[in-house]
């Protein structure tokens, strides 16, 4: 299984630090030059994000974080293979990291998507795991867990999010994985529990990133909008129907809600 990390061509030192983390994990990961939203014309800018998402319109940082996911997924497409991880890079790896990355024969037959990361938030999850690898559990994820700094995509599934995202509205997590997302609705995602990936900012507990400066997704302000009412409503009656699902299925025991540890 190939490992691809998105990486900005000024950000030489967050290279150097992931290099020396892989490294001590016994592992090695191909660099994809990330793109520089903040370097891409308006023009460019309104052609990829048309209209405004759930939560306003899309930063330039994160149209550049968006697009150096597609990036990794057309080298992914090219190297003929089954599955690939996915990183951005400021993760952190967890303890024998090369156990679950080294090889995908764990990785569930059905499976579109294996979130590795956590951001400690509360989610639901199936009960009983469809695997194991390495005492983590693989189990299928049923609610939304932001943020991707860290996953596993299927060929199958790398296709068709290039197909689905020629144009967006919604940052990659949301895209990915929120709960009201078509790809996520339609696709088959599993987590990795306890997680083997946590971004710095989980870490050290000082925000979203430690360096601005070199991140892709970036801290510029957002402009946020309300919803139209109609879609306004839609969602609220889609958040909950699947929270009463979840919280029916719990009490059966067949979904449990928690928190996903790092390890």
């Amino acid at each position: 299984m190939n490992i691809y990390v998105m990486n900005l061509r000024r950000a030489e030192d967050r290279l150097k630090t992931l290099r020396r983390r892989f490294g001590e994990a016994g592992l090695s990961f191909e660099r994809i030059e990330g793109v520089d939203g903040r370097l891409l014309e308006q023009a460019e800018l309104q052609r990829r994000v048309p209209a405004d998402g759930r939560w306003g319109r899309l930063t330039a940082g994160e149209v550049g974080c968006f697009l150096s996911h597609r990036a990794c997924w057309r080298a992914f497409l090219d190297a003929g293979i089954r599955h690939a991880a996915i990183f951005e890079d400021d993760v952190f790896l967890g303890e024998n990291a090369a156990a679950v990355l080294g090889d995908d024969g764990w990785v569930p037959g059905d499976a579109d998507i294996v979130k590795l990361e956590t951001t400690a938030s509360r989610v639901y999850l199936d009960t009983s795991p469809r695997g194991m690898i390495d005492g983590r559990r693989v189990q299928r994820l049923r609610s939304s867990h932001y943020c991707a700094a860290g996953y596993i995509v299927s060929r199958d599934c790398a296709e068709r999010l290039l197909r689905q995202s020629e144009t967006f509205c919604e940052a990659l997590d949301d895209f990915l994985f929120s709960a009201l997302s078509p790809v996520f609705s339609t696709s088959v995602v599993y987590q990795l529990s306890p997680a083997v990936c946590v971004q710095e900012w989980g870490v050290k507990g000082e925000g979203r990133t430690q360096d601005p400066g070199t991140s892709i997704e970036g801290r510029e302000v957002k402009q946020r909008h309300g919803l139209p009412p109609a879609r306004r409503l839609k969602e609220i009656c889609s958040k909950e129907s699947r929270s009463l699902m979840n919280k029916s299925l719990s009490m059966t025991g067949q979904r449990q809600r928690l928190r996903v540890e790092f390890r």
